[in-house]
């Protein structure tokens, strides 16, 4: 093989290791790779320098209280599945009256604009704004389908107050179950036409 062959191969390998490092970057947060136990989370964001604490109930949680997402301190709370492995991150802004609500468009905006860095195009362009917020969740914008994972931010309205979420899950992971099983739907054991009286609950 000629000099030329073997620097264009070089070239080509070098690109491709690129390209897979880009892809495996969309599948962690912080550095952390989904799928990494709640002792791996613990430890990494510790060696980061940061306190976490935990949250018990549906969505096991470690969070930490204070986290710099770029430009915006808010929290951060990575969510474990049955199997206690980190499936899915939420980021939250402060709360703001309602005088300062362009400040959450503007977190929104900017939250949207690091996933889209992230993530690659949304799938539709920003729906809402300063004058069509409503109680509840907003969805500012949406990336499902990549890769294997889910993403929106939104800007949220409760007691008069804004913040904005930013929220990512591993679909494959979030399905898992304890013991490493994914979830299925599961047809009833019980017949369609159930001959005589019905079965007890």
């Amino acid at each position: 093989m000629s000099k030329f062959g073997n620097i264009l191969l070089l070239l080509v390998l070098a690109l491709s290791m690129e390209v897979f490092a880009q892809r495996n970057n969309e599948l962690e947060f912080a550095g952390i790779p989904f799928g990494a136990s709640r002792e791996t989370v613990i430890e990494e964001v510790m060696k980061m320098g940061y306190e976490p604490y935990g949250q018990m109930g549906a969505g096991e949680r470690v969070v930490l209280p204070m986290f710099r997402f770029g430009e915006l301190p808010v929290q951060v709370s990575f969510i474990f599945n049955g199997n206690d492995k980190f499936y899915a991150f939420e980021i939250r802004t402060g709360k703001v009256e309602e005088s300062r609500k362009f400040k959450a468009i503007e977190a929104a905006e900017y939250m949207s604009d690091q996933f889209t860095l992230k993530y690659g195009k949304p799938a539709q362009a920003p729906t809402v704004n300063e004058t069509n917020l409503v109680d509840g969740r907003n969805n500012y914008q949406e990336w499902y389908g990549v890769k294997l994972l889910n993403a929106f931010t939104a800007v949220i309205k409760k007691g008069g107050k804004y913040f904005v979420l930013g929220y990512v899950e591993h679909r494959t992971l979030m399905k898992e179950t304890a013991g490493g099983k994914t979830k299925k739907e599961k047809a009833s054991a019980a017949p369609v036409f159930y001959p005589g009286p019905p079965p007890s609950v």
